[in-house]
């Protein structure tokens, strides 16, 4: 049963709320009545979790830091497309009976330990996968320095002195190590993206909407997506088409429909494909840009068009995502990780963990914290306007990519507008690494990373990005790319 609350209780969430409160005491007694009814869910059980083999990762064997958690975790019977691909999935990402950290101290004494599989860990067991692992992340997805790898510090495949690219880093080295077939990552502002332009790899942002997020511990809600990094093009496509598709626990899912994105990776012919040149995603960093043109002017050679675009209304890709970001991880964390209006609102055990650790020995990073205080600053100064303003800019972007793709199938630019830095490097502009990457989670299209050339022995991403629902199409210009570069043979 819980506490009844005492009329000074009732006064300082008044204050907190900037409430007048005529009679505490009346109001003291209505909660402690409603708080009895609610003692009624005391009886509702939480499923518990399964039992399934883990452990910890031996770190000789690790050197990059890209596991938390090892595991062995297959339907027993059940064959389809993924039978014998092995699966790493990112830290936030719910595989029931296996410690869940979301890259976070809070999480790990004691382990939290799923009790459900998330939609898309369930949709790649059902098509035969076999999960072998957590992999490693930045502090809930939020990252870019030495001080969101609160757990373990992953290292770089090409430069172990170099980032790998967050958040979804450990996802990104297993892929470019080839220790797994496929990994799943989340991306809120380019965190598949980036490991795979830094390591070296295919990855893929789907369109928002496509891929479920239930058993996913989000960033942000409408800009974050569940997606992909491989050692190949072919096995994004196996992995979309595997989990892509309506779920009933996440009416986000409820008007996309299942990919065919395999069939569309197969034999590419680039003679078919019209590329656009967005002028606003060159300029940043002249010699990526000429790797980038180089494999572009490839493409064009082997029977591609290329033309020259103009993204209207570009430069409100920031203030949109920064609003929008901001304001949705701050509350989400204030809220213990509850998503408040939603079909899947989060996990009761993680919800109950988290609010039990505020004010104890672990506590959130100073990274997540500046966010969830922004988040703070934001409300007390316009009380959210900023974040609804944010959503119609996010509309004009929007408008102004679809106008881009208009006369073309897909849009090319560099991934990143700069190398992997060392860890010893501060990325003095952030927002400008974002800058290509960015403006596709608020405006909702799907972005392909593939590598296509090297500057200083590290490599450099191309990316593709297609019309909202096209991923099959934006795979597409990703498998003409490998098989122009030869590197889909390797």
């Amino acid at each position: 049963m819980s506490e009844a609350p005492s009329p000074e209780d009732v006064a300082a969430y008044a204050d907190r709320l900037s409430l007048s409160v005529a009679d505490a005491d009346a109001l003291a007694e209505q909660f402690a009545e409603q708080d009895a009814v609610l003692d009624a869910l005391d009886a509702v059980a939480a499923p518990e979790p399964p039992e399934r083999e883990h452990w910890a990762p031996d770190p000789d064997a690790d050197e990059l830091g890209a596991w938390l958690t090892r595991c062995d975790v297959a339907r027993g019977g059940v064959s389809g497309p993924l039978d014998g691909l092995t699966v790493g999935v990112k830290d936030n990402v719910a595989v029931a009976g296996v410690p869940m950290t979301c890259g976070s101290p809070l999480l790990t004494d004691p382990a939290y330990v799923p009790a459900r599989d998330a939609t898309v860990v369930a949709r790649l067991l059902d098509a035969g996968a076999r999960i072998v692992g957590k992999t490693n992340m930045d502090e809930f997805a939020f990252g870019g320095s030495r001080e969101s790898m609160r757990l373990r510090l992953a290292r770089n495949p090409h430069d172990p002195a170099r980032q790998p690219g967050s958040s979804s880093a450990g996802s990104g080295v297993a892929a470019a190590t080839g220790e797994v077939d496929l990994a799943v990552g989340s991306d809120t502002g380019g965190s598949i993206r980036f490991p795979a332009a830094w390591a070296g790899v295919p990855g893929l942002k789907p369109s928002r909407g496509l891929v479920s997020h239930a058993g996913f511990v989000q960033y942000a809600k409408t800009l974050d997506n569940v997606g992909f990094l491989a050692p190949t093009v072919e096995n994004l496509a196996l992995g979309l088409d595997a989990v892509s598709g309506p779920d009933p626990r996440d009416e986000r899912t409820h008007d996309g429909e299942p990919t065919a994105a395999a069939d569309a990776v197969v034999d590419p012919a680039p003679e078919a494909l019209t590329i656009g040149l967005p002028e606003e995603l060159f300029g940043a960093a002249p010699r990526i840009d000429g790797v980038v043109r180089d494999a572009v002017d490839e493409l064009a050679a082997a029977g591609a068009t290329v033309r020259s675009v103009s993204i209207e209304n570009y430069d409100r890709w920031l203030p949109a995502w920064l609003a929008i970001g901001m304001t949705e991880v701050g509350n989400y964390l204030a809220a213990d990780t509850t998503n408040y209006w939603s079909l899947s609102p989060g996990e009761r055990a993680l919800i109950e963990r988290l609010h039990e650790a505020r004010g104890g020995e672990s506590e959130l990073g100073a990274p997540l914290k500046a966010a969830m205080l922004y988040a703070e600053h934001r409300r007390q100064a316009d009380g959210d306007a900023a974040y609804v303003a944010a959503h119609e800019a996010r509309r004009h972007l929007a408008a102004g990519v679809d106008d881009a793709l208009a006369d073309v199938d897909v849009l090319a630019s560099p991934t990143v507008p700069m190398l992997a830095p060392t860890w010893d490097e501060a990325v003095d502009d952030l927002f400008g690494a974002l800058a290509n990457t960015g403006p596709f989670n608020v405006s909702g299209h799907p972005a392909v990373s593939v590598p296509c050339g090297s500057l200083d022995g590290l490599p450099v991403g191309l990316q593709f990005v297609a019309e909202r629902g096209a991923d099959a199409t934006a795979l597409r210009a990703g498998a003409c790319w490998t098989t122009v570069d030869g590197s889909d043979s390797d």
